[in-house]
């Protein structure tokens, strides 16, 4: 008797970590697709050049990361980030290049809020 609970409990886990094993790939695939698209379009884009999809797939995994969750969450908060400046380029060449930065993220992770990143650019441009 103890030997068929020990198997079914064996079971049970390969069969576990099977499911685990699928669901991450798929996840990792989406990953790495999003990855490589992101990165395509800020390199020819011009916004991005140091990007590789590595750099991606951390920053952004499958889902946007906090650009994404933002504009679900609290759009205007966006607003504050583009108002940042760097030493090499002037507060609009900069708000500039990182609006396009984010509006490719959103194009790539989460399109359904691209409407919504819109009318916020919408503002600032007025």
């Amino acid at each position: 008797m103890r030997g068929n609970a020990t198997g079914a409990a064996a079971s049970l886990i390969a069969l576990t970590l099977a499911f685990l094993t699928a669901c991450s790939s798929t996840s990792s695939s989406a990953e790495n697709d999003k990855a490589a698209r992101f990165t395509a379009k800020v390199t020819e884009a011009g916004v991005g050049p140091a990007m590789t999809p590595r750099i991606a797939k951390s920053l952004y995994g499958n889902d946007g990361g906090a650009i994404c969750a933002a504009l679900k969450n609290n759009p205007a908060g966006l607003l504050l980030g583009w108002g940042r400046v760097t030493l090499t380029a002037t507060p609009e060449e900069h708000a500039d290049d990182l609006i396009a930065y984010d509006r490719l993220v959103v194009q790539v992770y989460c399109p359904e809020h691209l409407d919504t990143f819109e009318d916020l650019t919408d503002r600032i441009n007025r």
